[in-house]
């Protein structure tokens, strides 16, 4: 501001005293036509007043307008600052004309674009999170009647068979001993099926994420969890893997999950083996049963279960290669090529 009152006195001044110089000369020439014995004094006190009262009056107003053009300046940049901070419904005073006046109010504008901007983000994240609420009550409804159809497809029609063949072996116990002791041996092998069910089931509501595990870590986990268990016997190779990201580990785990849970529930198997090894840029899972097999065109086994790990393969861009035959087992081999690193 210093610097300001500097040049607009040096302005003035020079402004004053050239209006004071064409004064001093005008009455120099009207006295040289009407002489006067005091004309050389009235022309310069003439010429000083004006150079005074000039310069006092117009670097007054210079002043004046500098500090009221600084004051709204501050005060536009104190309604930047108050934007910035967040508070986007303030609004700035506007004057009734000129060009600040302009300015005020398209900062105004500005504002009032930016608050609705807001609105509409804020309402955009409501319906983002009612829609994802609504997809996960939706995904849960579909999960719970899958299982429900599930336990009344299988467990609970092994549970009827159970209950009758129970009752009738205790009627021919003592008149029927050998089609109670028949009766008993199916009701073992049901009791088996069904207990082989309810753990495939509950290997469906497992966790689906690894959390801060390595998938060699989590698969070797989830078979000494399973071996002891169930009257399967389970062989795991399971070798560490690293440059995986996160999203394709859990793939793979929940990829394993499936194939152990449709093991448990369908094949009869009594030998289960489990591979996990990395060759030549690739992750590389297998699992095999020595079960029943099935044909592959078999709608009802391979339309919910086999379909979905091959949907899972290909979005993580890996191959999914399923052998079976009736009689000789299952087989599923998953390649998967690594790329980038494992998250820590």
């Amino acid at each position: 501001m210093f610097h300001y009152h500097i040049q607009t006195i040096k302005y003035q001044a020079i402004l004053s005293a050239a209006s004071a110089v064409v004064l001093f000369i005008l009455f120099r020439i009207y006295f040289f036509y009407r002489p006067d014995p005091d004309a050389l004094l009235i022309s310069s006190l003439t010429s000083g007043a004006c150079f005074v009262l000039q310069f006092v009056v117009q670097t007054g107003f210079a002043i004046r307008n500098y500090r009221l053009l600084r004051n709204q300046l501050q005060t536009i940049d104190l309604y930047i600052k108050t934007l910035s901070a967040g508070k986007l419904s303030a609004r700035i005073r506007t004057g009734s004309s000129g060009s600040m006046s302009r300015i005020e109010q398209s900062l105004n504008d500005l504002a009032d674009k930016m608050d609705h901007q807001v609105k509409s983000l804020q309402r955009l994240v409501d319906e983002n999170t009612e829609m994802n609420a609504r997809i996960r009550s939706e995904a849960v409804t579909e999960e719970r009647q899958r299982l429900a159809r599930d336990l009344h497809d299988a467990v609970s029609q092994q549970l009827f068979a159970l209950s009758m063949l129970a009752s009738a072996a205790v009627k021919m116990i003592h008149s029927h001993p050998d089609k109670a002791a028949e009766n008993l041996t199916d009701i073992s092998d049901i009791a088996r099926k069904a207990q082989g069910e309810m753990r495939a089931l509950l290997l469906h509501l497992r966790p689906v994420r690894l959390n801060n595990e390595s998938i060699s870590d989590g698969l070797s986990r989830l078979i000494r969890e399973l071996d002891g268990k169930t009257p399967i016997h389970f062989e795991a190779s399971i070798e560490k893997v690293s440059g995986m990201t996160k999203g394709v580990e859990n793939n793979l785990f929940r990829l394993s999950q499936e194939a152990l849970s449709n093991a448990l529930r369908h094949s009869e198997a009594t030998k289960v083996q489990l591979g996990l090894r990395e060759d030549d840029g690739s992750v590389v899972l297998s699992i095999y049963d020595n079960g029943r097999g099935f044909s592959p065109d078999q709608e009802k086994i391979a339309s919910y279960g086999l379909k979905t790990m091959r949907e899972r393969a290909e979005e993580i861009g890996g191959s999914y290669q399923l052998t079976t035959h009736q009689g000789e087992g299952t087989s599923i081999h998953l390649r998967v090529p690594i790329h980038g690193r494992r998250a820590e």
